[in-house]
């Protein structure tokens, strides 16, 4: 299998789509092709792939890998020569302009609205049990001091500066409140710190830094104007028992139900949802409640059988 992503950074979503297909599939031989430059810890964690590093993805390039299958993350008619010579899948996870595809899902059901398909062309990102979560012994919910982190990108478009103000009210209501951010850019950093008051920690993006959401009671998302297709963080989070607290937009509303973290519209709401953390028994309930849930739903087996069953509909030509 050859997979395809833009961003040869691990701490985004399609990179972090394109480890779950390697670890959903152990059975097959996989490339990786990435369409920028391929960041050192992007190396390590594709290090039992082949990884490459294209300007284009042309059908010379593919019919020479000796590919089998071709799956394009996110990928746009711009980056690729089609059709390709091979059976392609095309997963999408943003409105684009899609390259030529055998066969096209989406990420989740709002996109697949949002480009007319239809909802049984969906398929949900898995992820990953986070590292240690089976040895660890979980003292969240004794602790006193609630941690709030929020994880992302370190994209400009992804950290607006609208946060700051954002932040200073959460932390005017919450001053007990200890807040982490991973990703954020190096001008947000000092903002941020005055509008926590100085009780803010930052950690730069990595793949390991997923291991801090075993430690935060809940994570926070909030983009005032950024609606997220599928929205990766939550479903690590749910897998970590760390309580999403997010927009109540986007694919954040398909992987939240009742009694598993918050879907908030405002200020207020986002206090509201904070406040709860206080609570020991209804942190450990909710936390308890939110693994479960995303054991069940975000499993690299559930994917697994999924992706399988895209790819024999693809090999007997039952494309859409």
């Amino acid at each position: 299998m050859l997979q395809v992503c833009n961003v040869g950074r691990i701490m985004g979503g399609t990179a972090a789509c394109a480890w779950t297909v390697v670890r959903s599939l152990p059975e097959f031989q996989h490339t990786v092709v990435f369409l920028s430059r391929v960041a050192a810890d992007t190396r390590v964690v594709f290090d039992d792939c082949e990884i490459e590093q294209w300007d284009k993805v042309t059908a010379a390039r593919v019919r020479s890998s000796g590919a089998d299958v071709v799956l394009l993350h996110n990928t746009s008619a711009r980056r690729a020569e089609g059709p390709l010579p091979v059976a392609t899948l095309l997963y999408q996870h943003s409105r684009i302009t899609p390259a030529a595809s055998d066969l096209r899902v989406y990420c989740s059901r709002l996109l697949a609205e949002c480009c007319g398909a239809e909802a049984d062309t969906v398929l949900h990102q898995a992820v990953p049990t986070p590292i240690g979560r089976e040895r660890r012994f979980d003292t969240r919910a004794l602790r006193g001091r609630p941690v709030v982190g929020r994880l992302c990108t370190p994209a400009p478009r992804k950290w607006p500066e609208m946060l700051v103000e954002f932040y200073a009210e959460l932390a005017q209501r919450h001053p007990e409140v200890a807040w982490e951010f991973v990703g954020c850019p190096a001008k947000l950093k000092d903002p941020l710190r005055t509008a926590c008051a100085g009780q803010a920690q930052f950690f730069e993006a990595a793949w390991s830094a997923r291991e801090r959401l075993l430690h935060w009671d809940a994570l926070l998302y909030h983009h005032p104007t950024l609606t997220e297709s599928f929205g990766r963080t939550a479903a690590e989070a749910l897998r970590a028992g760390c309580i999403p607290i997010v927009d109540r937009r986007g694919g954040f509303q398909e992987q939240l139900v009742d009694g598993c973290g918050h879907l908030c519209t405002s200020v207020g709401e986002f206090s509201n949802a904070i406040a709860t953390l206080f609570d020991p028994g209804e942190k450990l309930r909710q936390s308890r409640s939110c693994r479960a849930h995303g054991d069940r739903e975000f499993s690299l087996q559930r994917f697994r059988e999924e992706l399988l069953g895209r790819l024999r509909a693809l090999a007997v030509g039952e494309t859409a």
